[in-house]
């Protein structure tokens, strides 16, 4: 088997003269914190996960396929900076209990024999088997290269020869399998030809993750699943470079700028983005981004917000790879070169903020291509960050009805999240939207979206989301949102706003408050047509829902304010040659283009 996969003994040894100097004290105590935790919990085995496969946890065998992987590095990182035979021998015994599996792929899913529990176990065992070996005896070694070749390489290549649905996908289940078993096959290719074959079988499977990757660096699935799928990744991209002297997978299109992505959608250390799941990827390997690409601000990123949290022991290594991948010398400098109107127009998605790179207001708009995988009926959604907190949140994929739509036979899964729907029809689930406009001014941030058809064949939906800032601070004072509807015949239009907070409507000004943890945000709502306002709770999660209700019946603009001064006098006047909105001594201009409105005047 190849050696030093990801780093040689010697070289994780020498992580031992970095642990005194900042950042990387900082991440080693983390690590031991992490490893001491790791000794307190029992070692996983076959039989414990099946237990709570039949207590219904789904995915047992992933969790603990990823968790046996994540204690491995972990424990012998720590180990190799500060020798503890505690350390060393129950990452052996980690080891040695999940080569003894009967299978490495997950019983979740019943059609597949390789998944993504055959990945995270790949990793895992080429990882421990290289960093242990001089302290395994020779029969453990042979049968973790005999689970290797089995489990992972031949089983692999019988997959794509039965046509795996996961080879010939664009997602993230085609990075971790391709990446996974791939480091697998490159870790048996110098002895074996059919690893050999294996591994180039791997890299060619990839191809179909950067294509859908694109030059931007964007992810339509989320910054979670991009963190899943980029992880595995850089891994194999690391191992290649290291062991063959292949940088091809650094250098594919998209991977240059892809370090940015989570920084871009995880303001303050949060996720503010749009996806299926609600986490920061915040791994010690995306170090390898700001290391091969300069990226100061994704270094800074994970120094900042990636080892501050409790320990657990369960889930990835990150402290570890954090202290073999972080640049020794990284340029963290104090000056953030952010852009504070950024846009994914591959995925279209946006991110507004006031600053960087800890924004006070910010704001996350989703377009884009509602087919892409994990998607949701969530065209044009908004998220709001405030002082830190999100006080508008998208449910994700979650589908939370409000209690007044129970009665309704099938509600529409829009009303999930921060948009609109006509006439009560979901989001079209076929709809490509897009970020149309993008400004950027000393008192104002700017985009518009377009919904691409996603409320009906002959409705046109464009969202204005205008920040404005304070020009000599640069500290923003509110968030507008503008939605434009044109309809060619009368139907309904609703509006809704989730937060977590509570939320106090003064009807009568329909203004009012909602109270977050961090502190109030204001909010006032008005429009060019009658319309009505309520607000109401949600029987799931305890959000709250602020709902905007009027008729159409060719065009009009709905608008909506969060500031963080009460919103006071908020009015919505039609001009001659646009719109005017005015509120508390501030006030936008809109002229009337031949598609849509454009920001004309921002004064404050």
């Amino acid at each position: 088997m190849r050696r030093g996969i990801l780093a040689t003994r010697e070289q994780l040894s020498s992580l031992r003269e970095r642990v005194s100097r900042k950042p990387f004290d900082q991440i080693h105590d983390a690590l031991q914190h992490r490893c001491e935790l790791i000794l307190e919990t029992a070692p996983i085995d076959e039989s414990k996960w099946r237990l709570h496969q039949q207590q219904g946890v789904p995915a047992a065998a992933m969790q603990a396929a990823r968790t046996t992987q994540g204690r491995i590095m972990d424990l012998l990182v720590s180990h190799h900076v500060d020798p503890n035979p505690a350390y060393r021998d129950r990452a052996a015994e980690e080891l040695r209990n999940l080569v003894n599996w009967t299978v490495w792929s997950d019983p979740t899913h019943k059609d597949l024999s390789v998944d993504l529990c055959t990945a995270e176990a790949a990793v895992a065992v080429v990882v421990g088997l290289d960093w242990l070996w001089e302290d395994l005896p020779e029969t453990d070694r042979l049968r973790a290269v005999q689970a290797l070749r089995h489990r992972a390489v031949e089983a692999y290549q019988q997959a794509v020869r039965d046509k795996a649905w996961w080879y010939d996908c664009y997602h993230s289940w085609n990075a971790v399998v391709n990446s996974g078993c791939g480091l697998a096959a490159l870790a048996l290719s110098e002895e074996e030809p059919a690893a050999q074959k294996a591994y180039r079988t791997a890299r060619d499977g990839l191809q179909k993750f950067f294509n859908a990757l694109g030059r931007e660096g964007g992810w339509d699935e989320g910054v979670a699943y991009w963190g899943y799928a980029m992880r595995y990744v850089l891994l194999l991209a690391e191992a290649s470079a290291r062991v063959l002297d292949d940088q091809s997978l650094y250098h594919t299109r998209g991977m240059d700028a892809t370090g940015l992505f989570p920084v871009y959608f995880t303001p303050n250390g949060h996720a503010a983005g749009f996806g299926p799941e609600r986490a920061e990827p915040l791994f010690g390997t995306f170090y390898l981004l700001g290391r091969h690409f300069g990226l100061p601000e994704t270094t800074r990123w994970l120094d900042t917000y990636g080892f501050h949290r409790d320990a657990a022991a369960a889930g990835w290594a990150s402290a570890g790879l954090g202290l073999l991948f972080r640049p020794v010398d990284a340029d963290v400098r104090t000056k953030c070169d952010l852009l504070t109107t950024k846009v994914f127009h591959e995925i279209g998605w946006a991110a507004l903020a006031d600053h960087w790179p800890t924004p006070g207001l910010y704001a996350a708009v989703r377009a884009g291509d509602l087919s892409a995988h994990s998607s949701a009926h969530n065209m044009n959604a908004v998220q709001l960050q405030v002082n830190g907190e999100l006080i508008l949140c998208d449910s994700g994929n979650g589908h939370i009805v409000p209690a007044d739509a129970e009665d309704l036979d099938e509600p529409a899964r829009a009303r999930s999240h921060n948009t609109l729907i006509v006439a009560g029809r979901d989001h079209q689930l076929d709809a490509r939207g897009a970020i149309v406009e993008a400004q950027g001014g000393k008192n104002y941030r700017w985009v518009a979206c377009d919904s691409g058809g996603a409320c009906g064949e002959n409705v046109s939906f464009v969202r204005h989301v205008v920040m404005l800032v304070e020009p000599a601070a640069q500290k923003g004072r509110a968030v507008v949102v503008v939605d434009e509807i044109v309809n060619g015949v009368p139907e309904t239009v609703e509006l809704f706003w989730h937060t977590r907070g509570r939320v106090l409507l003064d009807a009568a000004s329909r203004a009012g408050v909602i109270e977050g943890r961090n502190g109030p945000t204001y909010f006032g709502l008005a429009s060019t047509v009658k319309t009505s306002l309520r607000t109401g709770g949600e029987e799931s999660n305890g959000r709250q829902i602020l709902a905007m209700t009027g008729g159409v019946a060719d065009r009009a603009q709905f608008v909506s304010v969060f500031a963080r001064a009460p919103v006071t006098k908020l009015q919505v006047k039609p001009t001659a040659s646009g719109l005017r909105i005015s509120f508390g001594g501030s006030s936008l201009e809109f002229k009337d283009s031949r598609r849509r409105l454009q920001v004309q005047n921002v004064k404050l």
